[in-house]
């Protein structure tokens, strides 16, 4: 059967694979093929995690041409250097007192966004930085 794996940024691919093969294995086709580091891959479908001890067949939902979606894993930024960094910025401008509020409120507002944001919307940002990196180096 064919999978179709969709990267964030827009690129896809497709994999001839048995119904029997695992994700792991899986994922070792996609690093072949696209130099991404398995421990960096998270495969999903319609938006769920798939886990990599299972193989295609446990997934009713996977059939000839199913499109997966591809996350490559970035270096992540911890919350305390998220803080670190708004707060060099905000203390520019404010009181020790009023940054303290600020950030606190920040990251509220922070953590809200993200867990309203869908794959879709991460697809969205992901393809306009990414058009917009690709037009900054032609030019």
């Amino acid at each position: 059967m064919k999978i179709n794996i969709k990267i964030l940024n827009g690129q896809e691919c497709s994999f001839d694979v048995q119904s029997e093969m695992t994700i792991a294995e899986l994922k070792n086709h996609v690093f072949e093929a696209l130099k991404v580091p398995v421990k960096d891959q998270r495969l999903l479908l319609t938006g769920r995690p798939l886990c990599d001890e299972k193989s295609l067949v446990d997934y009713p939902q996977i059939k000839d041409g199913t499109r997966l979606n591809l996350i490559v894993k970035q270096q992540i930024i911890k919350p305390d250097e998220l803080e670190e960094m708004i707060t060099k910025h905000v203390r520019e401008h404010y009181s020790t007192e009023d940054t303290v509020k600020v950030l606190k409120e920040f990251m509220k507002e922070f953590d809200r966004s993200l867990t309203q944001f869908s794959l879709d919307d991460y697809e969205r940002m992901a393809e306009s930085l990414l058009t917009n990196n690709e037009q900054q180096k032609s030019q």
